[in-house]
């Protein structure tokens, strides 16, 4: 196995930092189990789930270019890279789902999780494998679901337009990006989703500045 270790280092720093660090007083959490009306837009505008869709996808590109396979490896060596891939991939996808400024709750990294897909596979696998996830999680308003779908969506689209020679690789993926939904039932912890605070409204305020009796 072949080491770039300047882009390495960049890699780890891109993809092992947590995201949960960064959320400051105007991020809140919001439990994948409760009903999400009215704030989907306040998720999608949060502004961290679209640095951390970016720096996956480059963390991810630059994983690929800092390992990759020596010439004339046999046997059991051709297996190194990959499987060094998938460990530095769970161990960034465990960091970002486990730091959360919630007691008892994990961050769902949705953003983290496809962009990491973009970044490590082909564009047409990553992209008709998350888009199958999405499509699936959001017709069943189960979001928990979107990770599951994607952990099998992987493999089967890989062996349907790579063929046998790309399952080692998308059968990792697969089991990587199902493990914020593994660990939380490993774990008993709730899956939340960050999202931007609202502002209160003119009657919320109203109440909120009354005296309590």
């Amino acid at each position: 196995m072949l080491i770039d270790w300047f882009k390495l280092a960049a890699t780890l720093l891109i993809l092992l930092t947590p995201i949960g660090l960064f959320h400051g007083k105007k991020v809140r959490h919001r439990s994948l189990t409760r009903d999400w009306s009215g704030y989907w837009g306040h998720t999608f505008t949060l502004g961290l789930h679209w640095i951390d869709l970016g720096r996956a996808v480059i963390g991810g590109w630059l994983l690929l270019e800092a390992l990759t396979l020596a010439p004339g490896a046999r046997s059991t060596l051709r297996y190194a890279v990959p499987l060094a891939h998938g460990a530095i991939m769970a161990l960034a996808i465990i960091l970002q789902t486990f730091v959360c400024k919630d007691r008892d709750h994990a961050n769902a990294p949705f953003a983290f999780v496809a962009g990491a897909t973009l970044g490590l596979f082909s564009p047409v696998i990553a992209g008709f494998s998350i888009m199958l996830a999405l499509i699936v999680a959001l017709g069943a308003r189960v979001p928990l679901v979107y990770f599951p779908v994607l952990a099998l969506a992987l493999p089967g689209l890989g062996f349907l337009f790579e063929g046998q020679k790309a399952l080692l690789t998308v059968g990792i993926g697969g089991a990587v990006v199902m493990l914020p939904w593994l660990l939380t039932i490993m774990f008993p912890r709730d899956l939340v989703a960050s999202y931007r605070a609202r502002r209160p409204s003119s009657a919320e305020s109203a109440e909120a500045a009354q005296p309590r009796r």
